[in-house]
């Protein structure tokens, strides 16, 4: 029986190459808290933070068949982490710069009410295609701001099935949102 927490990254990244899951989660458990300890010290958001490395290793699975061209995947991660958060703050600087210019272009609080009256009807679209389970994580993730760890404790489920549930929910907003940016929309509509 193999031991996948004893091997190295290059022999890990070998066997998800060729879909063994297990080499993945051996991954995820090796450098998921770390990256975020290192990136919060960056980029102290919590939940965007658990995000960005959801999304990352969503990614690297994704992109397992052709993991033989990443020579360090803990350089990869990192590398993926870091730009990441340096989109993040490019797009919140962007989304500052539009605030501060809204008064002079003359848009009106009801005209900025009424987008967000849009943004609010395109979320709740968006919510009805997740499925039930889905739909419940996604809201007690974003709007109740539990943790995976404490939405699975709430549900009687696994952190997986959360994560599974939220990279789902994840890629519909995304598709969903895609003119619009997800943090921003997201941001708007649940924290408004």
């Amino acid at each position: 029986m193999i031991e996948y927490i004893e091997l190295q990254d290059e022999a890990l990244t070998a066997l998800l190459a060729n879909n063994d899951n297990k080499a993945f989660e051996a991954l995820y458990q090796r450098y998921a808290h770390d990256l975020y300890q290192h990136a919060y010290t960056r980029f102290p958001v919590p939940h965007l933070l658990e995000d960005m490395i959801q999304d990352i290793f969503i990614h690297l699975y994704k992109k397992r068949n052709t993991l033989g061209e990443v020579k360090n995947v803990k350089a990869y991660l990192y590398a993926a982490m870091r730009n990441r958060i340096f989109n993040e703050i490019r797009n919140s600087l962007l989304h500052e710069k539009h605030h501060q210019q809204i008064p002079a272009t003359g848009v009106t609080e009801t005209e900025i009410n009424y987008d967000v009256k849009l943004l609010e009807k395109r979320l709740s679209q968006a919510l009805d295609k997740l499925t039930e389970r889905s739909r419940e994580i996604f809201l007690l993730s974003r709007r109740d701001q539990l943790s995976n760890k404490e939405i699975a404790q709430r549900l009687g489920i696994s952190v997986k099935a959360v994560e599974k549930h939220m990279g789902k929910s994840l890629q519909v907003m995304r598709d969903e949102f895609k003119d619009y940016g997800l943090i921003l929309a997201l941001t708007i509509v649940l924290y408004h």
